[in-house]
């Protein structure tokens, strides 16, 4: 191999596309698939000869684009598809895909990298129609592939050194037009996606509230008579006395307050089936975060010394004060105390923090025990109504503190759980604008 192709061979071949692309940038799967498109119908319809090289990495969308392309007289289409195939030094990344083609009569080089920006659903990438600057691509390309043939159509293929610059920005302009197009699809799309979501789950929990109010109207009664005799027969039994058998007695006791327990539950049930029906209605002021986080977990630190599980607050020393229903955030904050009690062994430790920075317009509520984990196929299912991992448990607890917490504008998220090292909750809470 010649000096000059193994200095080829070290340049970067993702920079060298950026680089000699006329227009690069961030732009959606959508405008890649159209420019991908456009040019493919060109080429085939026009009948032009020459050759393409292309690496769709088998995505499906644009395996279709690329089929188009198969079996034109005089057009040998040449895939690279393999992730691996172009080795560190190209600098070619696993998901860079590209489409070059080289025709008498057109020349036009597209990439994509898919790896970069996938959670907004943009790529990074261009394209250019410049004759020269897509045989040079195609140049590095063909130095990395041991393909003579390749070798052989670079060399014969008559590249048109003509170059419009006038209908390069007329094509990159219409580009930009359906990128912006594009974008603007996406977002209508977003907005009518949640409000749907929103829309349904507005129709459940107006059925669910209407079931629940007859149903705990229903049980109510009947629970509640049960609860006042087995008191009343309570009462009257410990008046009795019943020296010679006081066992039975003892246990008859038992049995009543076990009795009451039972409905007890039954009723805590019954309330937070009703209470996550109804509409929330907030009753704000302005509240010290620090102070009020604080006050809670005190308020619950008994259950966990009956646990011996250790509670933890750090000391702050700020003041944070946010417009919230100190009520509704107390429920909030109380049921992850319980879950992380509930998933806690003695003599571990459940940390509770307020986080925030300067600058950050939110406010974490964070948290932490060292309990067992969550299943990674319940991660998906933890916010959904009724669904709970516990035998006992109504599956409202997190469903209900997650509406409490959009109520405020803020949520409740996971932020992380590890098997058999614990997990940190945390209830998100918008924070006033600071200049």
């Amino acid at each position: 191999m010649s000096d000059i192709q193994s200095g080829l061979k070290k340049l970067q071949l993702d920079g060298l596309f950026g680089h000699l692309c006329s227009s690069t940038g961030l732009y959606s799967k959508e405008t890649f698939l159209s420019l991908y498109s456009c040019i493919t119908r060109m080429v085939r319809d026009h009948r032009m000869s020459g050759f393409v090289i292309t690496r769709t990495l088998e995505d499906e969308s644009f395996e279709t684009m690329a089929h188009a392309l198969e079996g034109i007289n005089g057009l040998p289409l040449f895939r690279f598809n393999e992730p691996d195939f172009f080795p560190s030094g190209t600098g070619i990344c696993d998901q860079t895909g590209f489409l070059i083609v080289l025709t008498d009569r057109m020349c036009a080089t597209l990439f994509w990298s898919a790896a970069t920006h996938q959670t907004f659903r943009m790529y990074d990438g261009g394209w250019t129609f410049h004759p020269g600057d897509s045989r040079t691509i195609a140049t590095q390309i063909i130095a990395h592939i041991d393909n003579p043939s390749l070798d052989h159509l670079l060399k014969e293929t008559p590249v048109d050194r003509r170059y419009d610059d006038k209908l390069n920005v007329l094509i990159t302009s219409l580009v930009h037009g359906l990128e912006n197009r594009n974008r603007e699809l996406t977002v209508a799309l977003d907005q009518v996606q949640l409000l749907n979501k929103r829309n349904v789950d507005t129709e459940r929990l107006a059925a669910i509230g209407q079931l629940s109010s007859v149903i705990a109207h229903e049980i109510r009664n009947p629970l509640g008579l049960i609860d006042l005799y087995a008191k009343l027969t309570e009462d009257h039994l410990g008046k009795l006395e019943l020296s010679e058998q006081d066992d039975k007695k003892a246990l008859l006791l038992k049995n009543l307050s076990l009795i009451r327990q039972a409905t007890g539950s039954l009723e805590t049930i019954l309330s937070e089936l009703t209470s996550y029906s109804r509409p929330l209605q907030l009753n704000s002021k302005p509240t010290d975060i620090h102070t009020l986080v604080r006050d809670i977990c005190e308020f619950y630190r008994p259950s966990y010394q009956e646990k011996e599980v250790n509670l933890v607050i750090p000391d702050a020393h700020t003041t944070e004060r946010l417009d919230i229903d100190s009520d509704k955030i107390r429920q909030a904050l109380i049921n992850l105390l319980k879950n992380a009690l509930e998933a806690s062994a003695a003599g571990t430790t459940v940390t509770v923090q307020v986080v925030h920075r300067a600058g950050d317009p939110q406010l974490y509520i964070k948290v932490t025990d060292e309990g067992k984990g969550i299943d990674s196929n319940n991660i998906k299912k933890l916010f959904t109504p009724y669904f709970s991992t516990k035998g006992s448990g109504t599956g409202l607890g997190l469903a209900h503190s997650r509406k409490i917490l959009q109520a405020h504008g803020g949520n409740v998220e996971l932020l992380s759980s590890e098997p058999g090292k614990g997990s940190t909750f945390a209830l998100i809470l918008p924070r006033p604008f600071q200049e």
